[in-house]
């Protein structure tokens, strides 16, 4: 039988128990406007993307044309603003557009040779990639002008690309590599101290880096034995796959370690956008709130304030969205714990009687 004696330390404890117990995150969907196709952002929850007029930033409230002219493509914005990306196409001239002023970004590109930046830090230094006729592609960084070719991992000596750079100058991408079964065939590099080094892979030929955060963690894909294409997170010097999927991409990093990418599970051939987060992967879909029947496919980018970027379909229509973190509550069963709590340190004192703060018995498990 339980003693009926309860020291008044656990009823506090058990009162700041609940507050620990929360529901999972849910979302709010904010549209972005139709015809604007979103590629990153920033900290402030700023996006970079582009128009049928060229590269366009969305406050959150209007879509400004940056005026670099239709052809033009931002792909990275930092926490100032600045944006870097492609003129004349895709993969055309890498640039830098800050403070108002567009300037080159990357090596000075010759005849049939096209390129892009991928990636910028809040330092303004930049990430990308150029390519010739051929085909080779050449991974480079532009630190403020001065810039370095990052080479390969050895191997075909065909390619290498890079992606994103954190604000340590640490660099992620995918290169040939040594011992590849074909030229190409790559591996996630991470590129730091003047050095590229080899992430691996999750058993298969092929894997792909697509960001790292501030502590160095990094995500993208791998293949595994079977070929399959799975999400992978590299930190503390290995690689794992994210949850038990069929195939999918891990395409961003908080500084949080928080996880955003599209999957797909067995026995379904529907792309299903993911948050990755405390070592669990949730479906994007059951934590939004009025979605109105629309379906988050692909998640693109997570900040530090865990929105999301990504895209969202309604039937043949497609918009690209921001999710909005909604604050989480406490879980029902929280509730009824508290209010036992309340309950019984109501009954708790009695005319004449004293008792001791001192917490002698460990706070009830919360269910």
């Amino acid at each position: 039988m339980m003693s009926g004696k309860i020291t008044l330390g656990c009823l506090l404890a058990l009162l700041a128990c609940p507050v620990m117990a929360v529901a999972e995150p849910i979302y709010a969907i904010s549209f972005l406007p139709a015809g604007f196709d979103a590629r990153a952002m920033n900290g402030a929850g700023r996006i970079v993307g582009n128009t049928s007029a060229g590269v366009s930033i969305w406050d959150g409230a209007s879509l400004t044309d940056l005026g670099l002219g239709a052809g033009s493509y931002g792909f990275a914005i930092n926490g100032r603003g600045d944006v870097a990306g492609a003129l004349n196409g895709e993969n055309g001239q890498p640039f830098l557009y800050t403070s108002g002023t567009l300037r080159h970004a990357g090596p000075v590109l010759g005849e049939f040779q096209t390129g892009r930046a991928n990636g910028l830090n809040d330092l303004g230094q930049v990430a990308g990639e150029y390519a010739t006729w051929g085909g080779d592609q050449h991974a480079w960084v532009d630190a403020n002008g001065s810039v370095r070719m990052l080479g390969t991992l050895q191997g075909w000596e065909i390619w290498s690309v890079a992606t994103a750079i954190n604000r340590h100058g640490q660099v992620v991408g995918s290169s040939t590599y040594e011992g590849a079964d074909s030229p190409w065939s790559g591996h996630a590099f991470l590129y730091q101290d003047g050095s590229m080094h080899d992430l691996g892979s999750l058993g298969g030929w092929d894997s792909f880096a697509n960001d790292i955060n501030d502590a160095g963690q990094v995500v993208g894909w791998s293949t595994d034995a079977a070929d399959a294409r799975l999400p992978f997170i590299y930190t503390d010097g290995s690689m794992r796959q994210l949850g038990d999927i069929a195939s999918g991409e891990a395409k961003a990093i908080n500084n949080a370690g928080m996880v955003v990418g599209w999957a797909q599970y067995a026995g379904s051939e529907e792309m299903d956008a993911f948050l990755y987060a405390g070592g669990a992967m949730s479906k994007l879909n059951g934590l939004i709130q009025d979605a109105n029947g629309w379906t988050i496919v692909e998640a693109y980018d997570i900040n530090d304030a865990q929105q999301i970027l990504g895209k969202a379909c309604r039937g043949d229509e497609c918009l690209s969205v921001r999710l909005d973190l909604v604050s989480a509550v406490p879980e029902p069963g929280s509730y009824a714990l508290l209010a036992a709590g309340l309950v019984l340190l109501a009954g708790w004192r009695k005319p004449g009687k004293r008792e001791s703060l001192g917490f002698s018995q460990a706070c009830p498990t919360a269910r």
